[in-house]
C-alpha cells in the first residue's frame, strides 16, 4: 500500500473539529477546471471534496469498504439487506421517505449498490440543495433507525430482487463461478440473499418455521433478523474504512465545513479495509465447467486468478497484456477464430473481483460450429498465450500503450456529478498516492518487464486457469450428464478436469502461423489542437449548414468543452428499410455483416479513442456514427462509408450470422417480463413495426442474395442527414457532407415517404391485451399501463413532464415500498409521434389484474393528493423539475445525443428542454388538477388507456407455500414411512402454510438424522413435498386475484386491433428547413 506523509493537521475552530489536510496538488486532466481537496476527519474518514463553480447539480457518495464477502456465514445477503433498510429513516429525520422525497422533489436522484468488497450510497440534487441533502444522507452512517416497521417490506424487496434475477444468465453463471472457490473462502458467498437465507438463522434460533408477515416487524423471526443486522452494522460500518466524496458549487472551505459538521460523528471502530486472499488452489485450477444457460448463447471463458492489480498501477501489466490478447486486427486471436467460423466476439482484461485479488479473463462468444470445436478454440487461446511467452515484446508497444493512456487521461470528458462522485469515493480506498488519485486508474508511468513476464509464465500458465463453457444445449458435443445443481440458482453444470493432452500442448510453442503481434497503430492522434473561441453563452443548437437534394448537413462548432474531440453522424432513412418484416430482418443482417467486416480495420481506431457504430433502429433509420479525436475521424468516416455502401456479402459469414440472428431473436422472447410488456406496447402503437414472432417467421426465407439486393436498395433512394459537432470547423463539416454524398450516391425521397406515425387510441375507451411468456421457468408477470394524451398544444408536453415528476416518487414509495408489488416499479412520460403518454410499469409475481387494480387505486388516491397539495410543496416540486431541465450539459456526448434525437424524430426542436422549462414555470396547481382529471383519473370519461399484461406460465403465488391440505397428506406419507412425528406440533405449524423451501429444508435436516430410512426412501419423501405443493396449492388470499374493470375491452388479436385504429399526423418540424437552408446559403456567400 502506498503511504503518504503529506498531511497537515488543522486545529479545531470553535465548534468545528480539527482534521488533516492533504497538502500536495492533485494531478488532473488538462481541461479540468474543478478544484479538489482531500481531508481526513479525526474519526479516520477520508473525504475528497470537489468545487465546481459551474455545476447546476451537486452530488455526494459514501463508499463503505465492506461488501457481501463480509456477510455472516449463517445470513447470506445481510450486507445487501443493510443497504436496503439503511435508507429508511434516521434519528434526525425519522420519516422513512424523507430522504428520497427531498432529493427527488429537488430535481435529483438516489441509488446504492452492494458489491463484493464495498457498498456505495450516492445521490445527486439541485446545486442549491446540497446542504439539506447531506443533512439527510449523513445520518445513515451514524444514526440509522433500521425502522422495524420496514423489516418485512425490505426482506420482501430483497427476495423480489433475487426472483427478478433467477432467470438471468449473468447472475446464474457468476454465482456458479464464485461457488468454485476453496471451501470456506468468502468468495463463494451468495451476495444477493433471499427471504430464506436472511431469516434462516432467526428461524432456527426462535424455532419458527416461517416469519410472521402479518406484523410489520416480522414477529420473532423479523425482530431477530433485524437485531443481527444492527449487530453487523455496528461491527462493520466504521469511519476508518469509508470514503466520502462531495461535489458542489460551494467553495472548498465550505465543503470542508459541511463534511466536518455532518460526518465527524460516524464512529471509528478501529477497522482496516478487509483484504481477501486468492480464492483458488490447485483443485480449482485446471478445471472445465459446462454450464447450462437459460438463453441460447454459447460462450467460453478462461479465468486466471492473479493478485490485486491496483498496487501495480504504475505498470498495469495485466491491462498491457490484454491489449494483445483482446486485439481484433490482423494476426489477432479473434481474427483467426473468426476466419475459422468458430467465434464472433472476443473480450479480454483483468477483472477486479474483490479487494485483494483479480481474475484475468479471456471470453469468446462461440458459434454453433465453435461449440462443437470448443477444444480447438481453447487450444488457439492457449496458443496465443504461448506466442506472447515466446516473444520479446518490442519497447514501442509499451510506449504506444503508455501514450494512448496518457492522452485518454489528459482529454477525458467530464462525467455527470453522480457517476463522478461514486468513482471518486471508491478511489479513496485504493492504494494510490493521493496526488495521483484521479490519474492512477488510467495513466501508465513505466514498463516492468519482470512483472509482465511473471504474469505470462506463471499467472497465465495453462494449468493456472480454469474454463467455463456455457450453452443451453450440449448435445452437439455429446455431453448428457449427470448434471449437478448450483446451490442458489439451480444452474445445471458438470465439472471435469481439462484434457491433459490440451494442457500439454498449451505448454509448448505456438503452432498457428496466422497469429502474430499487431503493427503500430496508424490512428494514434497527433494533432490535438483545439480552436478555442470564447463565447458569452454556448449555442443551444446546431446550424443547418447546407441542404442539397441528396442530404441535409447540421453542424455545431464546440463552444464549451474545448476537447480535441468530435462527433460525426450519418442517418439514412429509406422507405425500403422497414416496410415489411422481411426487410426489417434484412437490416439486422446488414448491421451485423458490415460491422463484422469492419472489425479488423476499425479496432485500431477504437484503441486510439476513435469509435464507430452502425445500427438500425425501430424507426427504420440506419445510423453510422463516429466519435472521439477529430484528428483522423474523417479518414475513418470515408472508409466506413465505402465499406458500408460497397460491401460484398460472403456466404460463409451470412450463414454464420443467420444462425446468430435467429438465436438473438429467439432469446428476445425470454427477456424479463417488464421489457417484453414494453416491447408489445411499442409494437402495438407504432404504425410500422414488427414483433419477434414475425421476424422469426422470415428467417428461413432470407438468402444472402436477398440481403445484397436490399443493401443496394436502401442506398438507392433515401433521406440522408449529416451531423458534425465538436472540434470540427464548417469546412470540415462541408467536406464530410461531400464524402457522404460521393460515397452513398443516394437519390432523394418525397417528403411523404418514410414517415412515422403513432396509432391513436379512442377517447373514453380502455383496452387490455394479454400475452404469455415463453420461458416456463420465469415466475414473474408484468403490466404496462399506458395512458395516451394528445399533444394538441405547446403546453401539453410541459404538463405531462410535470405530472410525471410529481407522481414518480409516490409511485415508487407506495406501489413498491409500501405495497410490495414487485422489485421493478416505475412511472415515466413517453413522447411519441404527435402524441404522448403517462406510463406505469410493474413486474410482479402477483396476478396482473391485481397489479392493475392497485395502479388504479393509486391513481384514485393520487387525485386527492394532487388536489390537496400545499402550494409551497407544488412550487418546490415544479422548480425542481425546471432546474433539472435547465441543467448544463456535462460533455460533448450528451450534447451530440440531444441533437441526434431531434434530427431523428423530425421535429428539429433542439431547444425543447428550455421551452418546456419556461412553460412549466407558468403552470399552476389548478392546471395540473384539470390535466389529471381529464387524461389520468380512472373515473375520467375522456382518457384513452391500453394495458399490456404479460403472464408467467408458472403459478408461484399458489405453490410457493405448503398448504394445509398438502400438509395433511404429507403427514400420512410420513406415518407410512414410520417417521416419528409430534402430530400436535405438526398441525399447529402447518396452519402457517410455510414456504416450500423452508419445509424442504426442515425435513432434509430431520430425515437425515434417521438411520432407519434408506437414501432412496429419504429422497422420495423430500421430492413428495414439491409434488404435493403443486397438486394442492395454497388458496389465493381473497382480493389478490384482481377484478377486470367494467367496460374494459379485451384485445385478443393485436394485429386486427391495430387495423381499427386511426394514425396520428406525422411529425411537424418547428424549423422551416428550406428557409434556414436559404439563409445558410446566403451567409456562405457573404
Amino acid at each position: 500500500m502506498a503511504t503518504d506523509a503529506h498531511w497537515t493537521a488543522v486545529a479545531p475552530q470553535g465548534d468545528l473539529p480539527g482534521y488533516s489536510l492533504y497538502d500536495r496538488p492533485i494531478e488532473k486532466a488538462d481541461l479540468d477546471e474543478r478544484q479538489y481537496r482531500i481531508i481526513k476527519l479525526n474519526n479516520g474518514l477520508q473525504a475528497l471534496l470537489v468545487h465546481d463553480a459551474t455545476t447546476d447539480k451537486a452530488a455526494a457518495s459514501m463508499d463503505v469498504g465492506v461488501g457481501h464477502l463480509s456477510d455472516p456465514d449463517d445470513i447470506p445477503g445481510l450486507a445487501h439487506f443493510c443497504e436496503h433498510l439503511l435508507f429508511l429513516g434516521t434519528k434526525q429525520f425519522p420519516k422513512e421517505s424523507e430522504y428520497s422525497q427531498f432529493i427527488k422533489s429537488n430535481g435529483g436522484s438516489t441509488n446504492a449498490y452492494t458489491s463484493t468488497s464495498n457498498t456505495s450510497y450516492f445521490f445527486a440534487v439541485g446545486a442549491s440543495h446540497l446542504a439539506g441533502a447531506l443533512d439527510r444522507f449523513s445520518g445513515f452512517f451514524h444514526s440509522p433507525l433500521f425502522d422495524p416497521n420496514c423489516t418485512v417490506r425490505e426482506l420482501n424487496a430483497v427476495n423480489s430482487e433475487h426472483k427478478k434475477n433467477a432467470q438471468s444468465d449473468l447472475h446464474r453463471i457468476w454465482q456458479l463461478f464464485k461457488g468454485q472457490a476453496l471451501p470456506g473462502h468468502p468468495w463463494s458467498k451468495f451476495g444477493t440473499g433471499n427471504m430464506n437465507t436472511l431469516t434462516q438463522a432467526a428461524r432456527q434460533l426462535t424455532g419458527s418455521e416461517t416469519m410472521d408477515e402479518s406484523q410489520a416487524d416480522g414477529g420473532p423471526v423479523g425482530r431477530e433478523t433485524r437485531r443481527r443486522l444492527i449487530e453487523w452494522w455496528e461491527r462493520h460500518y466504521c469511519a476508518s474504512i469509508m470514503g466520502l466524496s462531495i461535489l458542489g458549487r460551494e467553495s472548498l472551505d465550505t465543503l470542508t465545513t459541511m463534511a466536518l459538521e455532518r460526518f465527524s460523528s460516524i464512529p471509528n471502530r478501529g477497522l482496516s479495509l478487509p483484504v481477501e486472499s486468492i480464492p483458488w488452489g490447485s483443485e480449482q485450477q485446471g478445471n472445465i465447467l459446462f454450464a447450462r444457460t437459460v438463453m441460447d448463447v454459447d460462450t467460453m471463458e478462461i479465468s486466471f486468478p492473479i493478485g490485486r492489480q491496483d498496487i501495480l498501477y504504475k505498470h498495469k501489466p495485466a491491462t498491457f497484456l490484454s491489449h494483445f490478447i483482446g486485439h481484433e486486427g490482423a494476426g489477432s486471436l479473434l481474427s483467426y477464430l473468426k476466419n475459422k467460423g468458430w467465434v464472433t466476439q472476443l473480450w479480454s482484461g483483468p477483472q477486479s473481483s474483490a479487494r485483494g485479488f483479480a481474475f484475468m479473463k479471456v471470453n469468446v462468444k462461440l458459434t454453433k460450429t465453435g461449440l462443437k470445436e470448443y477444444k480447438s478454440v481453447l487450444e488457439a487461446m492457449y496458443s496465443y498465450l504461448s506466442l506472447l511467452r515466446a516473444t520479446q515484446i518490442p519497447a514501442w508497444n509499451f510506449e504506444e500503450f503508455r501514450s494512448l493512456q496518457e492522452i485518454r487521461f489528459r482529454f477525458s470528458q467530464k462525467q455527470s456529478p453522480d457517476s463522478y462522485v461514486v468513482r471518486l469515493s471508491e478511489l479513496l480506498s485504493r492504494p494510490y498516492p493521493k496526488e495521483q488519485i484521479l490519474s492512477a486508474q488510467t495513466k501508465v508511468w513505466e514498463q516492468d518487464d519482470a512483472l509482465t513476464r511473471d504474469l505470462l509464465e506463471n499467472g497465465f500458465a495453462p494449468r493456472a486457469g480454469s474454463v467455463m463453457l456455457s450453452s443451453k444445449d450440449f448435445s452437439s458435443i455429446g455431453l448428457e450428464g449427470p448434471w449437478l445443481n448450483e446451490k442458489w440458482y439451480g444452474t445445471e453444470y458438470i465439472i471435469q478436469r481439462i484434457d491433459p493432452a490440451i494442457l500439454e500442448k498449451a505448454a509448448g510453442p505456438n503452432t498457428i502461423s496466422e497469429l502474430f503481434l499487431p503493427p503500430p497503430n496508424e490512428f494514434v492522434p497527433k494533432d490535438l489542437h483545439v480552436d478555442r473561441i470564447d463565447v458569452k453563452e454556448p449555442t443551444k443548437r446546431p446550424n443547418l449548414l447546407r441542404r442539397t437534394e441528396a442530404s441535409t448537413l447540421w453542424h455545431k462548432k464546440d463552444d464549451q468543452f474545448w476537447l480535441p474531440k468530435g462527433y460525426a453522424g450519418v442517418f439514412i432513412h429509406s422507405p425500403a428499410a422497414n416496410c415489411s418484416a422481411k426487410n426489417a430482418l434484412m437490416m439486422r443482417f446488414i448491421e451485423c455483416l458490415i460491422t463484422d467486416a469492419l472489425t479488423e480495420y476499425s479496432y485500431d481506431a477504437s484503441l486510439a479513442g476513435l469509435d464507430y457504430s452502425l445500427s438500425f433502429g425501430e424507426d427504420g433509420i440506419l445510423s453510422l456514427q463516429t466519435s472521439g479525436y477529430t484528428d483522423k475521424m474523417l479518414v475513418l468516416l470515408q472508409h466506413l462509408l465505402d465499406k458500408t455502401k460497397n460491401h460484398v456479402i460472403r456466404q460463409d459469414r451470412f450463414d454464420l450470422y443467420k444462425e446468430e440472428i435467429a438465436q438473438a431473436i429467439e432469446n428476445a422472447k425470454k427477456r424479463e417480463p417488464h421489457f417484453l410488456a414494453h416491447d408489445w406496447m411499442d409494437h402495438c402503437l407504432r404504425d410500422v413495426g414488427w414483433n419477434v414472432f414475425q421476424l422469426l417467421e422470415e428467417i428461413p426465407h432470407v438468402t444472402s442474395q436477398h440481403v445484397q439486393e436490399h443493401l443496394a436498395e436502401i442506398f438507392r433512394k433515401a433521406r440522408v442527414s449529416v451531423l458534425l459537432t465538436g472540434n470540427f470547423t464548417e469546412e470540415d463539416a462541408l467536406k464530410a457532407q461531400d464524402l457522404v454524398e460521393s460515397q452513398l450516391g443516394t437519390r432523394p425521397i418525397l417528403p411523404t415517404e418514410a414517415i412515422s406515425r403513432t396509432m391513436l387510441l379512442p377517447r373514453g375507451k380502455e383496452y387490455l391485451h394479454n400475452e404469455t411468456l415463453t420461458n416456463p421457468k420465469e415466475t414473474n408477470n408484468a403490466v404496462e399501463y399506458y395512458l395516451q394524451i394528445p399533444q394538441d398544444s405547446e403546453i401539453s408536453q410541459a404538463k405531462l413532464l410535470l405530472l410525471a415528476h410529481l407522481v414518480n416518487e409516490p409511485t415508487f414509495s407506495i406501489l413498491r415500498t409500501r405495497e410490495q408489488l414487485g422489485y421493478i416499479v416505475s412511472s415515466y412520460s413517453w413522447v411519441q409521434v404527435s402524441v404522448m403518454a403517462m406510463v406505469f410499469r410493474i413486474q410482479s409475481e402477483k396476478p396482473t389484474l391485481y397489479v392493475e387494480n392497485r395502479i388504479e387505486a393509486f391513481l384514485k388516491d393520487f387525485k386527492q393528493t394532487l388536489t390537496t397539495m400545499e402550494r409551497t410543496e407544488f412550487e418546490s416540486q415544479r422548480q425542481g423539475l425546471v432546474n433539472r431541465l435547465l441543467e448544463k450539459l456535462d460533455n460533448l456526448d450528451q450534447e451530440s445525443n440531444r441533437f441526434v434525437s431531434k434530427i431523428l424524430d423530425g421535429t428539429y426542436d433542439f431547444t425543447l428542454r428550455e421551452k418546456n422549462a419556461r412553460r412549466i414555470e407558468k403552470l399552476t396547481l389548478e392546471d395540473m388538477v384539470e390535466f389529471y382529471n381529464k387524461y389520468v383519473d380512472p373515473e375520467s370519461t375522456s382518457r384513452a388507456k391500453l394495458s399490456m399484461h404479460i403472464h408467467s406460465q408458472s403459478k408461484p403465488s399458489t405453490n410457493s407455500n405448503f398448504s394445509v391440505a398438502a400438509s395433511k397428506i404429507y403427514l400420512e406419507d410420513l406415518k407410512e414411512a414410520q417417521v416419528p412425528v409430534d402430530e400436535a406440533q405438526y398441525t399447529t405449524l402447518s396452519k402457517a402454510e410455510p414456504s416450500v423451501d423452508s419445509v424442504v429444508g426442515f425435513w432434509t435436516k430431520y430425515l437425515g438424522t434417521l438411520a432407519t430410512l434408506t437414501p432412496e426412501r429419504r429422497q422420495k419423501l423430500l421430492d413428495r413435498i414439491k409434488e404435493l405443493a403443486e397438486l394442492h396449492p395454497v388458496k389465493p388470499v381473497e382480493g389478490t386475484s384482481g377484478v377486470l374493470k367494467e367496460g374494459t375491452i379485451i384485445v385478443d388479436d393485436l394485429q386486427a386491433f391495430k387495423k381499427t385504429l386511426q394514425m396520428s399526423r406525422p411529425t411537424v418540424s418547428v424549423i422551416d428547413l428550406d428557409e434556414e437552408a436559404r439563409q445558410a446559403t446566403v451567409s456562405s456567400r457573404l
